[in-house]
Order: structure tokens, then sequence, then C-alpha cells
């Protein structure tokens, strides 16, 4: 018998998730992970000392696994109406079908031809990395003869890269003598190459090719949901950050073949390799966002990684640790913004959320055109906030940020018709007025009564005029506010 490669791991994988799975195997499948990963090591020492760094980018090890597929197997090949994996309750991704059983709105979205969506992004019509609901022709080969590579960012796209290729045209892209693979070909119109970096897994939701078939790479009608201008294109090199920019990343497969799936549930491991085992299940997941996301949202994917591993799908964010240092559920959704916390969102289609496996609250949220008052290009837009209300320079997070903290004696000052309705001013006793501007957690906001007072993201009052503070987080071009204010 030959010898396993990666080849047959990955085929006999995918051969597993085309049965149908057992509640037995299913059960024994998630008590197998979790002993597992009983006796990971516990990485709070590293990230307490990640944590005394400045809010640059922190990078985790191992790379992550996809164990809802296998666990799940037998209902998401099964063809379906209605969801079939990710959360039972709660907004769920969706297909809507036309009377030729052709999907015609995936997850709010309308589904758009290969050719439409490469004109979107071109024309710059997609703002940010909203999802984008493709459909085409899934070419089930895989790379022949890749030579051995060092990995590099995520989002450059070589030879042995995971990717899907979704092509606009019905063609067959490898010839065969017999039953022997003879050549392969690129598509000869329009196509996404579809990546699959670590949270976009979706390869074991496929179905097996196999070279000893040649009728196992016959073209399969898909509709996959993704985005452009993933922003780990960051970590692309000036040669190669345009291609990055544009480079399509999968979130999730939304039909295959008349077969309807759910939301992508995606787990990670921890440094050692070892599975993560989250307190939350998806339903959880769902059940901490309904508060928070619009009625009309639905969840495409969810991930499950640890802090650190965070910073790798979000690069150079300063992502909230909070009370939950060690595992990070990163939520996609689609449909409108969300009517909490408010935020400066300027438009798009689709968003995430960042929450924490440990507490079940919501951490970060980001997406929807929103830009932060980190960001140079930052410009306040409008917000529908409550009468009397006024809006703040906010970022995306509702806690604090991994970030290098410093000490100030100063007290908080603002005026209704400065730009940034309100600063710092200091309180050493010099006599000499030192402005300090600063910018505010998430769905932040102030009023003047006829005083300043500024309200967190739940409406309730956490500072006044003249309150003092003792400490800041420092960010970008200006200083953040970090609660709980001291």
């Amino acid at each position: 018998m030959s010898e396993w490669s990666d080849e047959r791991l990955d085929d006999a994988y995918r051969a597993l998730t085309a049965k149908p799975a057992s509640n037995e195997l299913a059960a024994a499948t998630v008590a197998a992970v979790r002993r597992a990963a009983e006796e990971r090591p516990s990485r709070r020492a590293a990230l307490a000392s990640a944590l005394g760094r400045p809010a640059s980018r922190l990078v985790g090890g191992g790379a992550a696994v996809l164990i809802v597929a296998a666990i799940v197997a037998g209902l998401a090949l099964r063809p379906a109406t209605g969801p079939t994996t990710g959360p039972t309750t709660g907004s769920t991704a969706s297909v809507t079908t036309a009377s030729t059983g052709e999907p015609m709105v995936v997850d709010g979205l309308p589904v758009q031809t290969v050719s439409q969506a490469l004109a979107a992004e071109k024309s710059g019509a997609i703002v940010g990395d909203s999802l984008v609901a493709v459909q085409g022709w899934y070419d089930p080969t895989f790379a022949f003869g890749c030579p051995a590579e060092t990995p590099g960012p995520a989002l450059v796209d070589t030879c042995a890269s995971r990717k899907l290729f979704v092509s606009e045209n019905k063609e067959r892209l490898v010839a065969f003598n017999g039953n022997e693979v003879s050549g392969r070909q690129a598509p000869s119109g329009p196509y996404l190459a579809a990546l699959e970096p670590d949270g976009s897994y979706v390869g074991p939701l496929l179905p097996v090719s196999d070279q000893s078939s040649p009728g196992s790479y016959d073209p399969l009608p898909v509709v996959i949901v993704g985005h452009f201008h993933d922003v780990r294109a960051a970590d692309c090199g000036a040669s190669d950050k345009a291609a990055c920019d544009s480079a399509f990343v999968i979130d999730r497969l939304a039909w295959l073949d008349g077969k309807t799936f759910g939301p992508n549930v995606w787990i990670g491991t921890d440094g050692t390799g070892q599975t993560l085992k989250p307190r939350l299940d998806a339903n959880g997941v769902a059940a901490a966002l309904r508060s928070a996301i619009d009625p009309g949202d639905v969840i495409v994917s969810m991930v499950a990684v640890g802090l650190m591993d965070l910073y790798t799908m979000q690069p150079g964010r300063g992502v909230s640790a909070g009370a939950d240092p060690d595992i990070q559920w990163y939520v996609r959704v689609a449909g409108p913004q969300p009517r909490w916390p408010e935020m400066a969102f300027q438009g798009g289609s689709s968003g995430w959320f960042v929450v924490g496996d440990t507490s079940g609250t919501v951490r970060s949220v980001g997406g929807w055109g929103f830009v932060s008052a980190y960001d140079p290009s930052y410009v306040p837009a409008v917000r529908t906030l409550p009468s009397g209300d006024l809006a703040l320079p906010t970022i995306d997070e509702l806690a604090p940020s991994i970030c290098a903290g410093v000490g100030v004696e100063a007290v908080l000052r603002g005026s209704a018709t400065d730009p940034r309705i309100a600063w710092l001013e200091a309180s050493n006793g010099s006599t000499a007025t030192q402005r300090r501007d600063v910018v505010w957690p998430a769905g932040y906001r102030a009023r003047f009564t006829p005083s300043l007072e500024i309200l967190d993201e739940n409406g309730k009052v956490v500072l006044r005029d003249g309150s003092q503070v003792t400490g800041l987080c420092v960010g970008g071009n200006a200083d953040v506010m970090e609660p709980p204010f001291r």
C-alpha cells in the first residue's frame, strides 16, 4: 500500500464527509476532540508578556483545522432547503432558489456571475471587504506537482495555496489519457481563484476527485460567499499588494450541485497544535449576537481562534482581550448595519463581530464601511443618535485594547462646537493649557446637559466634564480612552 501523503489524507477526509455521520459518531468525535485538547499548556504567560507591548500584530502558532465538517458531514452534504451547518437558532445563512433550483439570493446578497463580481471589484463598487455571493462552475482539480514552498503572506497566491477555482464557463480543466491525468489548463473565461487562508477552509465539504475516475473531475455548479480587500493584504510586500488586495477570499460554501450548506464553522488550534476547546458552540455564539445584530442580518461564518491568531486575521488592529485572553469568535455577517452599538458606519453590505468565548459578549465590531478614528483617513459620518446626543470619534472595540498604557494627569473637557467634542487637558498644575485629543470605544457618544457627559455603548454615563483621567491607551493618531476609567 502506498504511503499516506497530504493529498491522500485530504481525499480521505473528503470521502468521510460524503457519507452520513450518525449521532453516535458525532458525539464520539466531539468527545475525542475535547480529550485531545485537555493537556494543551496554558498560553496565559506568553499572552501576558505580549500584553505589555504596544498594539502591534501578535502571531500565534499552528495551522487551524475544520472539525465541524467531519462532525456534521452527513447533514452538510445532504440536499436541503435550509441551513445544515452552524447554529440552529438565531440568524443563520440562507439560500433562495429560483424555480429551476438555481440560487438567486444567498444570505440576503444577490447572486452574481464571476464576471459581474470581478467588474464590481475593479470599478470600486464594493465597499471595503463587503461580502459577495458568486455563482459559477467549481473545478475539482488540484495542483499537480507543486514545488515545496516556504509559506508567505496569507493572500499571496502560489501554486500550493489552498483555493477553489470557480469559473464563468463550464469546462473541464484536466485532460486524461485513459485513466491517467495527462495535463491541465487554465480556464478560458473569467474565473476566481478563491483563496482559503486560515479561518476560511471549506475543503472537507467538497466532493472527492479520484484520478482513477475521470468523471470525478467534471465541473459542478456552485455558489460561494466571500470578499475582496481582505485586511491581510497589509501583510503583502509592495510587489504583491495590488494582487493581494484584489484577491477573493472564501467565507462559506453556500450551494453546490443542488446541495445547500449552512454557516461555515472553523475551529483553530493553540500554540502546540492542539484543537481549541471553546466554551460556546455555534448556537451560543448566535445567541450572544442576537441583541447586537439587525434582525435582517444572517451569520455567514464563525471562526474560533486564540487571541494571538486573531491578529493574523486582522493585522494591525488592537482587537480587545478584555476578560477573554484565550479564545475569540470571529463572526462574519451579511445584511443591514447592526442596531448596536451605535457607530459611524458608512455603507456596505456586511461586517464582522468578535465575541469573547469566556464572557459570551461582543468585544469588537467592524465592516459596513466603518473607518476607525485611528485611521488618518477618518472622517466622521452621520449617525442616527438619540435627540441631544453627539457623535464621538470611535474605534471598533467595546473593551480595552491590547496596547501600551500610559499614565496621565488630566481632566475631561469638551464643547458641542468642537470637531472632536471631547478631549483631555492637563491637570498637573501647569499654567499652560495642554490639550490631548482622544478617541473612544465603539458606540460611545456625548451630550451637554448643559455640562458635558460621556455615555457608553449602553447609554450609561461614564464620565463628566472635569472628571479626572489617570490612564490612556496609546493608539494611532490619537490616544484611546480605556474603560474602566480611573
